[in-house]
């Protein structure tokens, strides 16, 4: 009953129900003769297939959480500040207290400064401000969460008005040279690790040390449940991609 109940969610849920309508229609249209178009769609539902599944999600996520190591705390000195950038809140949601709560990107970005802190405490600043107008900041809603795990207030800065990963790098830069800090460790989920430490370094923060958190992938074998679309595996894609086009309009169109 589990692996039917795994079958029948990976293909009646999307994506997978879009693989099987495109499947099922092709058929009927190749049954009706139009044979160009229901390839098309074939060709089609096998994209959205690919893209789907965990092995190939694996395929375009994994070179980028690669990109750098495992922090070694050791490391960590009495000069060095975080900086954990923002990964996105659910704007008004109910909450223990306040309103806001973040996304699971940025809920395990915030878990893994709290638990760098727990090794060093040091200053934090949280970087997040709002894409549009109808949006919120998101620094005040990870501040909030950081002081009601355990970090004292007076050791958090905010930074509430980048919209991007380089205006992120632009305004950590301006508070750490009013904290007069050395070194800024760098925490975000590993793969936005590679664009997030490249805007850094072209805004001027040149000793920056990669802190990466929030892997997603499993890095284990794959069993035949893995090869059937899944809605995670389709958003570890999009994250990948993302990235790869973030990194080319950096260096083409933005030029940083």
């Amino acid at each position: 009953m589990y692996t039917l109940s795994k079958l029948f969610s990976a293909w009646f849920l999307p994506p997978g129900l879009f693989v099987t309508i495109l499947v099922i229609w092709a058929i009927i249209l190749i049954r009706k003769k139009k044979t160009g178009i229901a390839v098309l769609m074939l060709v089609f539902s096998g994209f959205i297939y690919a893209l789907s599944i965990t092995p190939v999600a694996d395929k375009l996520i994994l070179p980028l959480e690669n990109s750098y190591s495992r922090l070694d705390v050791k490391n960590i000195t009495n000069h060095d500040i975080y900086a954990v950038l923002g990964g996105g809140i659910h704007d008004n949601s109910p909450d223990i207290e306040g309103e806001g709560s973040p996304s699971g990107d940025a809920l395990q970005r915030l878990v893994y400064v709290f638990r760098l802190y727990r090794f060093q405490p040091l200053p934090v600043i949280v970087s997040s401000g709002k894409g549009f107008k109808c949006q919120k900041p998101e620094a005040p809603v990870m501040k909030r969460y950081l002081v009601q795990m355990g970090i004292p207030e007076k050791d958090i800065y905010m930074d509430t008005t980048s919209r991007n990963t380089y205006e992120n790098a632009v305004e950590i830069k301006k508070l750490c040279e009013k904290l007069a800090c050395k070194r800024v460790i760098l925490i975000t989920s590993a793969y936005h690790m590679k664009r997030a430490v490249y805007s850094f370094r072209h805004a001027g923060l040149t000793n920056v040390v990669p802190a990466p958190a929030d892997y997603k992938t499993s890095r284990t074998c794959y069993n035949f449940i893995n090869y059937m679309p899944d809605m995670e595996a389709l958003l570890n894609t999009y994250r990948a991609l993302h990235e790869y086009i973030g990194m080319l309009y950096y260096k083409i169109l933005v030029r940083v």
